[in-house]
């Protein structure tokens, strides 16, 4: 009776029962949706009741969401949101353990996008205050390897097929490490305060908004539509080269990356060939080295950044921090050490615009970092903020705060895919507001590079066998 009882409860918790679930969809490109739901004969009532059992199931598995509104329309183009940032009617925990806020209005690029159409699913787990370990979300394309954070949920989310776009974060790669841990796109915007608010900035000088999407074709989608708006109106799609093609493109390999991993430097290679097939004008440049030990300082001034956030949100909302994040304090910095941080940091904005505009390149290529995706293991309680000292300092500085600390928009994508160091990322870095050409070339890349059928392929295996 007693079992009886308890199985009459758990049956809403069990796996429904398989459906017929169109894999290549509900993993697939958004782009060419449609046409492809009426080539395979499905109508929308199928879909529909297809990509809710999917959701669900994603979700249970996976753990990507904090949040998660079941009354949205699946047939819609969804978007989960970072749950560092405010969305009316969902509660905002920045990450914390006990933390709950319920904010009365969308922060405006949530508000943006759900203009542009995109029907809101939830939130997307976020580290702690962004400084937190990844949790226990599961990458589902490598289950093994840490997906990786801030930005964690977004990244998983968009990858198991719960949400079509993810709106998140990007600090020194907040969003752009996960997205390449997970073998999707990730784009972090031109940095722009305006475009942060309603959200948690945790180092205002480099702070960005992210987008994530299961292609760059996608994400190139939305932004055609219309790129995110500032609350005065600046948008960042209609300069820079958003008018250019790809091929008069000028597209310079950093070379400053020599001691990367071999995995990461044929997965660049790769890139370069596929560039070529497109006809991009390439070259190799050698960033100075005053530039190149900048990512130190970017990492710094973060460092700085965070302690005082952690201090207001411990004094003024009351919570403490868990021992892990508290671990990516530093030391208290010497006194003006910030305004010279940020002084060095303006510096290097115009010395490498200065260089660019002299060597007449307008996209910078460069792997995500020295070393592939980190197995859960090797991630386990080590604080997300690289320290001079640490054993491992120089292979955690990565390439990412080279467009953070400039305040430039860059774009990641998975150039190969290996079965057991999972998917190999590069990154693209273009001149402030040139989204559109950056997502122009990415989604003509990843057309060559063709790696989305295994991606897909190895998420279904996760999610099958975590039924």
């Amino acid at each position: 009776m007693t079992t009886a009882a308890a199985l009459g409860y758990l049956r809403h918790a069990l796996p429904p029962e398989e459906g017929p679930i169109p894999v290549g969809l509900l993993l697939g490109p958004v782009e060419g949706r449609a046409r492809a739901l009426d080539e395979a004969g499905l109508d929308r009532a199928a879909w529909r009741a297809a990509r809710r059992r999917w959701i669900a199931e994603a979700d249970r598995i996976t753990r990507a969401m904090t949040w998660l509104d079941a009354a949205v329309d699946p047939a819609a183009v969804t978007l989960g949101v970072k749950d560092t940032l405010d969305v009316a009617g969902m509660p905002t925990t920045l990450g914390h353990a006990t933390h709950r806020h319920h904010p009365a209005a969308d922060a405006p690029a949530v508000a943006r996008l759900r203009r542009l159409g995109l029907a809101l699913t939830g939130k997307a787990y976020a580290t702690e205050l962004n400084i937190g370990a990844p949790g226990d979300v599961l990458n589902p394309a490598f289950p093994d390897l840490s997906p990786g954070g801030s930005s964690t949920g977004s990244a998983v989310s968009v990858a198991a097929g719960i949400c079509d776009y993810a709106l998140a974060t990007d600090v020194l790669g907040s969003a752009r490490w996960p997205a390449a841990n997970c073998g999707v796109a990730g784009l972090r915007t031109t940095w722009d305060p305006g475009r942060l608010v309603g959200a948690l900035p945790v180092s205002p000088t480099q702070d960005a908004l992210g987008l994530m999407a299961r292609t760059a074709g996608d994400l190139r989608r939305l932004w055609r539509r219309g790129p995110v708006t500032t609350p005065g109106g600046v948008t960042g799609g209609g300069t820079g080269l958003a008018g250019r093609g790809v091929a008069p493109l000028r597209v310079a390999t950093v070379t400053n990356t020599r001691g990367c991993a071999p995995l990461l430097d044929q997965a660049r290679e790769h890139a370069e060939a596929a560039l070529g097939e497109l006809g991009v004008i390439r070259t190799e440049m050698e960033l100075p080295a005053e530039l190149w030990r900048a990512r130190g300082d970017a990492w710094e001034l973060c460092a700085v950044d965070v302690a005082d956030v952690v201090r207001e949100v411990e004094s003024r909302l009351g919570l403490r921090i868990s021992p892990i994040a508290r671990a990516s304090l530093g030391l208290e910095p010497a006194p003006g050490r910030r305004d010279e941080l940020v002084g060095r940091q303006e510096g290097f904005r115009r010395a490498l615009l200065a260089l660019l505009d002299r060597e007449g390149v307008d996209i910078l290529l460069m792997p995500v970092s020295s070393t592939p995706p980190k197995r859960i293991a090797e991630r386990a309680g080590k604080p997300t903020l690289p320290k001079p000292g640490d054993a491992d300092y120089a292979d955690r500085l990565g390439y990412t705060p080279i467009a953070s600390f400039a305040g430039l928009p860059a774009l990641v994508l998975p150039a190969a895919i290996h079965p057991e160091q999972g998917p190999l990322a590069v990154q693209l870095v273009g001149r402030p507001h040139a989204e559109a050409a950056l997502l122009d070339l990415g989604a003509a890349l990843e057309r060559v590079l063709d790696t989305r059928p295994e991606l897909a392929e190895r998420v279904a295996r996760t999610l099958r066998a975590g039924r």
